[in-house]
């Protein structure tokens, strides 16, 4: 007879989604899941060697899958200036002061999580504000989206923007009205200017963040990441770390979009590599955010009625990556928050697949936030795939201001996404909101702005397991607690179908584990 390697018992073992009753026990065996069924079923398959587990009653669910995330910036945030909870450019001034301390002369000092409505002058930081407190230091402060920046008179020197540069393609730098030099806001791919000058991380700190961010999403009930590339250089890093045994977390690879001529010409298909690390979706950056005011709208946002916002690339060469990517059976996940930027996205789609069918391309939009009743239609009819950031809910307190009651209304529309059968997906777009799972189901099952948009938690979890499980082609190796999946399992305090709905943000991941091997216990308060 086979025995199991390790049990699981005494447990409320839930598959989200499934009638059936829940399980209580868990046989596992070479790291896949051997039976399920109740305490007395597995005790059956315990033999000498088998590792027995007593899960005291606490719930078990399939390991979560966090859909969007950058790794390597939330490893960062860890060593940032953390700019979250400050609420007066005075604060952030503070924070720079604080900072300026404990960093050698002439070193950057970079910062991270600012947001201009949650500060009490409501606007943006410049040159001028940074200068006050750091002349010497070159400054960046990226705002909490990700998409725009301030920088001082420093670090505009170090990049060498002038009254004279010329943004890159898709981006813009802002100009005092008065002056009509650079006030030190640099929006989307003007960044640029400034990351190429940063310091590159040597090899030992990229290693270090990527550990600690790993070691931070399994903290989270986390064992597969959709984990967005920004370098080879990070593509390279990950698979040591995997091939070393040292990365306790699975890896689906998004590929910037710069990297695809790369793919195509190596004929490197969605789906290369193994259940560790494989090649998942090639990433196009096709607008900015909401908060930033980059966000391509259809019309002008309500609280800035001089803009619309931006598109990062052309429509001409939106459709040719669209087409190439499409064409060569890689996967696209395109980052679309405003409704003119979505609009172009499916029209192009859905000309190219008529042209070369696919019905099983799981195409995602990632965020898919302005929405209205035709496009979510629009979505359905071509099978895409919106990848949903439901903490977006509660940090975006401003979308009624920004876009107005009645686009407001259509902002962030799970529910009604859901009712149309459209395949949604959850993550948190980390370091942007907290990597955290729970926090997402919390937002997305409790929001108090259009209620009638909120999921149920079977909706909400199916976002972090077998939906996310779909959206990697992997539904038939994990995303449930079924025999023959992997053995990636997390362990809950409390039961979230027993927990009313504002209480979930309070349950803690007691265990994770990734392949039967537990990677995370949580220590007795």
């Amino acid at each position: 007879m086979s025995y199991a390697d390790i049990v699981l018992i005494n447990a409320t073992v839930i598959n989200p989604g499934s009638e059936q009753s829940p399980a209580q026990a868990i046989a596992i065996k070479h790291g896949k899941i051997m039976a399920v069924g109740t305490s007395k079923q597995i005790l059956s398959l315990v033999g000498q060697s088998t590792k027995k587990i007593d899960i005291d009653g606490r719930t078990i669910l399939p390991g979560f899958i966090e859909c969007h995330a950058h790794g390597v910036g939330l490893g960062q945030s860890f060593s940032e200036t953390n700019l979250r909870r400050v609420k007066s450019i005075r604060e952030i001034q503070d924070k720079i002061k604080e900072w300026t301390k404990k960093t050698s002369s002439g070193c950057w000092i970079v910062g991270r999580g600012w947001d201009q409505d949650k500060l009490s002058e409501h606007r943006y930081p410049t040159w001028k504000d940074l200068d006050e407190v750091s002349p010497n230091h070159p400054v960046l402060l990226i705002r909490v989206c990700g998409h725009l920046g301030v920088i001082n008179s420093e670090a505009m020197r170090q990049a060498g923007i002038t009254k004279e540069t010329q943004p890159p393609e898709g981006g813009r730098i802002d100009i005092d009205h008065g002056t009509k030099m650079p006030n030190g806001i640099l929006r989307e791919n003007a960044l640029d200017l400034v990351f190429k000058v940063l310091p590159e991380r040597s090899r030992e700190n990229l290693t270090e963040t990527i550990l600690q961010a790993s070691q931070k999403m399994i903290e989270e009930g986390i064992t597969t990441v959709h984990w967005i590339i920004s370098s080879g250089k990070e593509l390279r890093t990950l698979q040591r770390l995997i091939d070393q045994n040292k990365l306790p977390i699975r890896i689906y690879a998004m590929i910037p979009v710069e990297y695809l001529d790369n793919l195509v010409e190596l004929g490197i298909t969605t789906g290369f590599g193994d259940d560790r690390i494989r090649i998942g979706s090639v990433k196009i950056l096709a607008d900015g955010s909401l908060g930033a005011r980059t966000a391509a709208l259809k019309d002008p946002y309500t609280d800035s009625p001089k803009t619309k916002g931006m598109l990062l690339y052309s429509e001409r060469q939106l459709k040719k990556f669209i087409e190439k990517a499409h064409n060569a059976n890689l996967q696209l996940a395109i980052h679309a928050i405003g409704d003119k930027t979505i609009e172009i996205i499916l029209h192009t789609l859905k000309k190219i697949l008529q042209k070369n069918p696919n019905l099983n391309h799981r195409h995602r939009l990632e965020h898919a936030s302005v929405l209205n009743p035709n496009l979510i239609q629009e979505m359905k009819e071509i099978n895409m795939i919106a990848s949903v950031q439901p903490h977006f809910i509660i940090s975006d307190f401003w979308v009624a201001d920004r876009l107005g009651e009645s686009r407001a209304r259509w902002t962030y529309a799970l529910k009604s996404m859901f009712k149309e059968g459209i395949v949604m997906i959850g993550g948190s777009d980390a370091p942007v909101e907290p990597v955290s799972p729970i926090l997402g189901m919390y937002a997305a099952t409790a929001r108090k702005t259009f209620p009638q948009e909120r999921l149920t938690i079977t909706e909400a979890l199916r976002l972090y397991t077998s939906n996310a499980a779909y959206a990697s082609f992997e539904e038939d190796t994990k995303g449930s607690i079924e025999k023959g999946k992997l053995a990636d399992l997390v362990v809950l305090s409390e039961n979230p179908f027993q927990t009313p709905h504002e209480q979930l943000k309070q349950i803690k991941v007691v265990m994770t584990i990734v392949a039967g091997k537990i990677v995370y216990e949580r220590r007795p308060e």
